[in-house]
């Protein structure tokens, strides 16, 4: 029961970051519409059914269904509506003159920007957790992993990717990311020494969470290294479980189990599986004491597998400053950081062309509402972070002139004022159904990949 309220607790808070994020970029649109004397009858929340509606002077402001995005409904803004030989009324959208409209289409992209921008400004001035140092310690080198061929061993330092310094675990995953089939060249330090090491990353897999025991393909690559962690029980164990009875509580750090040393998650899985059922001892680390316990697990019908009853997480062992910056070095700062955040999805575009990631690596409405929610319930401080994220490249994306998005307007718009009359009716609405096709065939494609990938969300 308490697995299904924090799955649903999940969504419900990625809802609320993403619907809010639409919001705004609606309101970009409704303001400017505004401020050009256009008549707005509809500001919507969501896509469908209207299922809660407020009607204030001309302008009906609802919530809709679906809440993947939202529209600004206005007077004259599809040229369909215009009965032959009638002239568009003085407040319709079409009477507007051009830059006009394209301040309307650019206000929603530009919000988001400018939200991001502004959010990061905060967060850098209030002060961010960081790394307090960039060196990247190999915790844990996965069996038969692109890194074990390679040569890299546990305790080895990296400290460049690609002839350039590391910035952080986050950042040396992008670019193994993005590098999928590609000679990756690291520099690595062991006793002192520095060491020229060339990886390949191979497609990252992960087991499914569920009892299907399938595994599920992520398009990206990875060479199979992490960070040295705790695994930690992150939820009070399940109500009659084996760990309940052994004592495990919140924030114990697993140690050991019969002895062997557990540096990821997938160890205690294994190691209690492989159980069958007999007793194991487990030692865990509480407040700076040794703890061992006796359990036994027992088989869950539902997983296929032993089960102790608990759930697990990583805390990094590394040492983390918090950073507060003064205005000019937050400035820079969030120059930089918008930059990279700007640019990310046109990296992935390349590499994508270039055979270094696969489809599968895009996430659609459902796994973004997922990973917002998830990260939400972890910490604040990171999903303000990701809400800068997803409002930028949000804002990004709809600026790419895709016939049916804000750049789609912006371009038509664009070639009026250089011809100095519009495209016909015809031309555009041909564009626009090709293109909306295309587009709703992807969406469907990539709600059905984010579908597959649901278990790695789910408590």
């Amino acid at each position: 029961m308490e697995s299904i309220f924090s799955n649903v607790l999940m969504f419900v808070l990625g809802l609320l970051g993403l619907s809010f994020l639409v919001t705004i970029h609606e309101l970009g649109h409704f303001l400017v519409a505004k401020w050009n004397n256009v008549k707005v009858n509809t500001f919507s929340i969501g896509f469908g059914k209207k299922l809660i509606r407020y009607r204030h002077g001309e302008t009906e402001y609802c919530i809709s269904a679906i809440p993947f995005g939202g529209y600004v409904a206005m007077a004259g803004e599809n040229p369909d509506t215009l009965k032959e030989g009638q002239v568009p009324g003085e407040r319709d959208f079409v009477a507007k003159s051009v830059g006009a409209r394209a301040a309307i289409a650019f206000a929603g992209p530009f919000i988001n920007i400018v939200f991001a921008f502004i959010l990061l400004m905060i967060l850098y001035m209030v002060g961010v957790e960081e790394p307090a140092t960039n060196d990247l310690i190999v915790g844990f080198v996965a069996k038969d992993s692109p890194a074990v061929t390679a040569g890299i061993q546990p305790g080895d330092t990296i400290t460049e990717i690609n002839g350039k310094p590391t910035q952080g675990w986050d950042d040396f995953r992008e670019q193994i990311g993005v590098s999928l089939g590609a000679s990756v060249p690291l520099t690595v330090h062991r006793g002192g020494e520095p060491l020229t090491i060339t990886v390949v990353p191979e497609e990252l897999i992960i087991p499914a969470q569920d009892s299907t025991g399938s595994e599920i393909a992520m398009g990206i690559g990875d060479i199979g290294i992490y960070p040295r962690n705790r695994v930690i029980v992150r939820l009070p164990p399940m109500a009659g479980s084996a760990a309940e009875k052994a004592g495990l509580a919140v924030g114990d750090t697993i140690f050991e189990i019969n002895g062997e040393h557990i540096s990821r998650y997938e160890e205690v899985v294994r190691i209690i599986d492989g159980s069958k059922g007999e007793p194991v001892n487990i030692t865990v680390i509480r407040n700076g004491d040794t703890l061992t316990n006796s359990l036994t697990p027992v088989y869950n019908e539902d997983y296929k597998r032993y089960m102790v009853g608990i759930q697990m997480g990583y805390v990094l062992f590394r040492e983390t400053k918090i950073v507060r910056r003064g205005p000019v070095e937050a400035f820079t700062k969030t120059c930089a950081t918008s930059w990279k955040m700007t640019t990310s999805i046109f990296r992935y575009f390349k590499r994508m062309f270039q055979g270094h990631v696969k489809v599968d690596a895009f996430s659609g409405p459902v796994s973004i509402v997922a990973v917002m929610g998830n990260v939400w319930m972890s910490g604040f401080q990171d999903f303000l972070m990701l809400l800068a994220l997803i409002s930028i490249n949000l804002g990004v994306m709809n600026l790419l002139p895709l016939a049916i998005t804000d750049g789609g307007l912006l371009m038509f718009l664009g070639i009026e004022k250089l011809r100095g009359k519009p495209l016909s009716t015809k031309t555009q609405t041909v564009i626009q159904n090709v293109a909306a096709a295309f587009f709703i065939s992807f969406f469907v494609f990539i709600t059905i990949l984010d579908f597959s990938k649901l278990s790695l969300f789910l408590k």
